[in-house]
């Protein structure tokens, strides 16, 4: 029987980008990730904000996307038993002004981006659409932290025909174990989440596998974090999760839960 694998893809479609996607295996108690980087078949790029508003492009990349997956875990020859999504898996409900998951992440002090509805990704999208025609530049898209969920929606589509996904948010994995943690894009700060997260998978513990954190994923370092972290909410038993959100409404970010995390 293949060893269980369990995946973390932090959403990514920033062009000329590699997406980073952790595939961790569970092995004597810790969540070991496997080196997967400079594998012969490499994670697609991202095509960007221009193209990002395209249909067609998000439907390609993502199922790029589950190709690469499926090659990894078959040159491993390991099965994918849960994926972690770092990004909404469909827009918000259109009776709704705030998705359900995204008031109790901010209840409870943690900062999110609004996820849109259909229609209002209708319209993110001519406004863009609109933008570039008058020579907008692509540096100033109207909504660029909202733009790349379009990617993400499709990406976690494709990668629920592969195994079951869970939506995840590693900040919100961060600020149980770290309450005060700095942002991520502080000097240091992805090797401290790091340290805070080996407290709870076992990896890293060795120099050697402080070392072995290039190999897990594209991205630098912070994306390779914060794949490790979705993947880890992916390993999880139903049972050793918490909700922000509801599962019955298919509006639920899934986090640790509290009584696992060791301080």
């Amino acid at each position: 029987m293949a060893e269980q694998v369990f995946i973390g893809v932090d959403v990514s479609c920033a062009l000329k980008k590699r997406i980073p996607i952790v595939f961790a295996v569970k092995r004597k108690g810790r969540l070991v990730p496997l080196p997967a980087r400079h594998l012969p078949m490499k994670a697609p790029y991202g095509h960007g904000n221009r193209y990002v508003i395209e249909h067609q492009r998000n439907l390609d990349y993502a199922k790029a996307v589950r190709d690469y997956v499926l090659e990894v875990c078959d040159h491993f020859g390991v099965q994918p038993t849960c994926i972690g999504v770092d990004s909404p898996l469909r827009p918000r409900a259109e009776a709704l002004d705030y998705r359900i998951a995204e008031r109790a992440l901010n209840q409870a002090g943690i900062s999110c981006y609004k996820t849109p509805s259909a229609t209002e990704f209708e319209a993110i999208k001519a406004k863009a659409r609109q933008h570039l025609a008058t020579g907008g530049e692509l540096q100033r898209m109207p909504h660029a932290m909202q733009l790349w969920m379009l990617a993400g929606i499709e990406i976690a589509r494709e990668m629920a025909t592969i195994a079951p996904v869970r939506e995840v948010f590693p900040q919100a994995n961060i600020r149980l174990l770290i309450p005060n943690a700095p942002h991520k894009s502080g000097k240091g700060v992805p090797l401290l989440q790091l340290q805070a997260l080996a407290k709870q998978t076992g990896w890293p513990l060795t120099q050697e596998e402080w070392k072995a954190l290039k190999q897990i994923s594209a991205g630098g370092t912070h994306d390779q974090v914060d794949a490790y972290s979705a993947a880890w909410v992916a390993s999880l038993a139903d049972t050793d999760i918490d909700i922000f959100g509801d599962i019955r409404q298919q509006d639920a970010i899934w986090v640790p839960c509290r009584r696992i995390i060791e301080l």
